[in-house]
């Protein structure tokens, strides 16, 4: 296939956008559809290179696959093993091992469908971030194990119905792209995630640059070109996550099928993108694009807000560096068989690399393999929440039950310490559930929202059945109250709120045995009320490289200042009922703690680590030494 200085230069369209909107600069705010240009740009050549060879009757799958592999896997592994030792150096013990998950999908190039079932691409989950640029990769390689044998089977079945090979091609590509973009579209509905990964909601657009790979061959058109680049900057601008994938990557992608059909050497815009600038940058896109999300995802590990320009700017300047090494000193010498000549040799050598990367990524994983953090982790007793992620249990049987803690997940942290103070008991808790009858947190008809609904009936039931005697009430009471701008709201007024919430709790006491003693644990203070830095606990606080994490916070800041009065106002005024307040172990006068005693208070940004739960308990049990 002839070479054409003008797709370097459409690389580097591609590429470029990518890497500024990873580094946080607002002027494309569609920068990451780049990767859509990629995608066409990959399906024209790989389209061109298969047809050429079969033309010259030397193409074979093992010399098409051979080929793939000096192209993507050396360059890669690298990047892998670089992304785990940053990792190491610097995450703590969970977001390093989802990193170790992503590093052994990214070498099995079923990273795409990984982050389809665990993560988003515009979500904030910075244990797989150094890594998510890596769906790219896994969808495109996916694509690639089919589409010789489709195109060799479209070859074979047209010259044996005697049909027009191109015509059946363009008819076979036309229909699967279009059923790829309306399954985009479709899929996106009910599950984002999974239409922006999958494959099939991405091969139109490499089937887009296969189209133009086989169409017949046209004079090219300036204007047509221009056109494209302009819609291509378009799809930049316009692009959101809301729109992803969808109708607005037309505009890229169109736009790139358009530039690979008519930008030639004689028009602006083949000349335009044969710029020497442009096209040495086009020629390293590849490592630039592995290299580039490692480097930023980390700064933005380690430093809390946004980054100077000159880090981020000295960042992506060594991404640039690190993808011209990368195209200089491996995929060239790979490639050219100048490096790893022998295809016996090449095997060897990518399973030495895969094995290389695959074992402290399983090791990661599997929690064999600890990040530096993780000596700290232990000493702050921060490695783990209270408790498994259990949010129910009923001890079977029909014997009474001392009691049952009831509430969200500020009374599930609870539970394991007053199962070791007072002895078994039940659970009967949702994530972000507020447990009032009448009265819900969410704002759609999810199962969740439903079982949520069903709880205060359900904790009638259960405490008639079992005849409990005392119902341990918890719940992140103010933020359900006072935060009205969040979808996990009551959606009233403070004042509005309130009345309904005491309502609430009067109509769940009225449905008690009045023998059944009500105990309302008070908001606990929160690390959110620290500030950002502590949004990730306070082990993840110490991986910030620009800040000294705080050791406590003035209590007039602590969460539930406002609501727990009025808790306690209410528990006084319903009989059976008694008031606790964690604030009483949490805080002094001085402040609340978010280290004490060389140990974290708290697990994350809102939840107690397992020890100060311990610690709440103890003091509650001076409260109430008998249930």
């Amino acid at each position: 296939m002839q070479y054409r200085r003008e797709i370097e230069g459409l690389r580097a369209i591609a590429v470029i956008p990518v890497v500024l909107f990873h580094a946080w600069v607002p002027l494309l705010g569609g920068g990451f559809a780049g990767v859509d240009v990629f995608f066409v740009i990959s399906g024209y050549l790989i389209t061109r290179t298969i047809l050429d060879d079969v033309a010259q009757q030397r193409f074979t799958l093992f010399h098409f696959y051979e080929r793939r592999a000096r192209r993507i896997l050396p360059a890669l592994f690298p990047v892998l093993l670089a992304s785990l030792l940053l990792a190491w150096a610097t995450m703590i013990p969970p977001d390093f091992r989802k990193l170790g998950q992503a590093t052994i999908a990214s070498a099995l190039f079923v990273a795409n469908m990984l982050f389809a079932q665990k993560t988003g691409y515009f979500d904030d989950d910075e244990g797989f971030a150094p890594l998510l640029h890596l769906w790219t990769l896994s969808a495109e390689e996916q694509f690639y194990i089919v589409f010789p044998l489709l195109v060799l089977a479209l070859l074979k079945f047209g010259t044996r119905l005697s049909l027009n090979t191109g015509r059946a091609m363009l008819m076979a590509f036309a229909t699967l792209a279009l059923a790829s973009f309306a399954a985009g579209l479709l899929v996106r509905a009910y599950d984002p995630a999974l239409a922006f990964f999958a494959l099939p909601t991405r091969a139109w657009e490499l089937l887009a640059g296969a189209i133009c790979a086989i169409l017949p061959a046209a004079r090219p058109r300036g204007w047509a070109a221009l056109t494209g680049l302009a819609m291509i900057f378009a799809g930049y601008v316009l692009a959101t996550p809301a729109t992803t994938p969808g109708w607005a990557l037309l505009l890229p992608v169109s736009g790139a099928a358009l530039v690979l059909r008519h930008a030639a050497p004689a028009n602006l815009a083949g000349k335009l993108l044969s710029l020497a600038p442009l096209t040495a940058i086009g020629a390293s896109s590849y490592g630039i694009y592995l290299w580039h999300n490692p480097l930023l995802a980390t700064l933005d590990y380690v430093w809390l807000g946004e980054p100077p320009l000159w880090i981020v700017g000295g960042t992506v300047t060594l991404a640039v560096l690190l993808g011209f090494a990368s195209h200089h000193l491996v995929e060239r010498p790979v490639r050219n068989g100048r490096a790893l000549r022998n295809p016996m040799a090449l095997v060897l050598g990518c399973g030495a690399m895969l094995a290389a990367v695959l074992v402290p990524g399983l090791a990661a994983h599997w929690r064999k393999l600890e990040p530096r953090s993780a000596p700290v982790s232990a000493t702050l007793g921060n490695h783990a929440p209270p408790g498994e992620r259990v949010w129910q249990i009923i001890p079977p049987g029909n014997a009474p039950l001392l009691y049952i803690v009831y509430g969200d997940s500020f009374a599930r942290q609870y539970f394991p310490a007053l199962t070791e103070r007072y002895g078994e008991g039940a659970l009967l808790t949702s994530p972000g559930c507020l447990g009032l009858p009448g009265l819900t947190n969410f704002r759609d008809r999810s199962d969740m929202a439903k079982d949520c609904a069903s709880r205060p009936d359900r904790l009638a039931r259960i405490v008639r059945d079992r005849k409990i005697g005392t119902i341990i009430w918890a719940q992140r009471w103010e933020r359900e109250m006072f935060n009205t701008a969040t979808l996990k709201s009551v959606g009233r007024s403070s004042e509005a709120g309130w009345k309904a919430v005491a309502k609430g709790i009067e109509q769940v006491r009225a449905t008690l045995p009045p023998s059944t003693r009500l105990i309302i644990i008070a908001n606990a203070p929160t690390a959110a009320a620290a500030g950002d830095a502590m949004e990730g606990g306070y082990l993840r606080c110490l991986a910030y490289i620009n800040i000294a994490c705080p050791a406590s916070y003035p209590r007039e800041r602590a969460e539930g200042h406002r609501i727990n009065p009025l808790l306690a106002a209410e528990a006084t005024r319903l009989p059976g009922t008694r008031y606790f307040d964690p604030a009483q172990v949490l805080c002094d006068a001085k402040g609340c703690a978010l280290m004490r005693q060389g140990k974290a208070v708290y697990h994350d940004w809102t939840h107690l680590s397992e020890w100060s739960a311990q610690a709440v308990v103890k003091r509650f049990a001076e409260d109430f030494p008998a249930l």
